[in-house]
């Protein structure tokens, strides 16, 4: 299966990342706590350029997710107030395994792994190179923090976007985004989501099945 899967296995349609309409609000428990691994904070010191910018961030997009994906992974952007959330596929509840979150606590379905800052790059690649296409990525390279930055498509009838990545010990754990509608910072937290961030799946899982069930 592509690295581009859906997330959920279902086959609806892409909802857009962090811009995704609601499903439910409520957030039911009954799975046990367990506190996410905090990521390593971004990289401070002056770091030299690699000999081959591509293939170094190449490597470190493919470890991004596929930690996400083996562990789970909790990114929140807007100051917090919006989240996206992953648990493993091995946990998925009903098939499902990944959620949006937005500034009002309203939950939705999140059906690809483009969704995520510490995949959308990786997908990229992972779809040129099924293709045998190099991947046509404008990328540079910041000497003075180590950080990695290029310009992404958000779809049909939108702008693309520039986004910088922030990397520490081989992972994206930071994306800041600057596009035509705004800007924000997307922190990234690797390991299995709370209890409450699993809660905000199960009910938009639940709500989407009732209604389409």
């Amino acid at each position: 299966m592509p690295r581009k899967a859906l997330v959920a296995l279902a086959t609806v349609g892409l909802l857009p990342a962090l811009l995704l309409a609601g499903c439910a609000s409520s957030s039911p428990t009954g799975m046990p706590s367990v506190s996410p691994e905090p990521s390593p904070s971004p990289t401070s010191t002056v770091i030299a350029e690699p000999v081959d910018v591509k293939d170094a961030f190449r490597e470190i997009a493919y470890a991004s997710c596929d930690k996400a994906s083996a562990e789970g992974v909790v990114e929140s952007g807007w100051d917090g107030t919006q989240k996206a959330i992953m648990i493993p596929k091995s946990m998925a509840y009903k098939d499902f395994n990944a959620v949006y979150v937005d500034e009002n606590g309203v939950a939705a379905l999140i059906w690809e792994t483009d969704s995520f800052a510490a995949c959308n790059a990786s997908n990229g690649f992972a779809l040129a190179e099924e293709a045998g296409q190099e991947f046509d990525l404008d990328l540079t390279f910041n000497e003075a923090d180590g950080t990695y930055q290029t310009t992404l498509d958000q779809g049909p009838d939108q702008d693309p976007f520039v986004a910088t990545y922030s990397v520490a010990n081989g992972l994206i754990v930071q994306q800041h985004i600057d596009a035509d509608w705004g800007e924000t910072t997307i922190e990234i937290t690797y390991g299995m989501p709370s209890d409450d961030d699993i809660a905000f799946l199960r009910t938009a899982v639940d709500a989407f099945l009732a209604e389409n069930g």
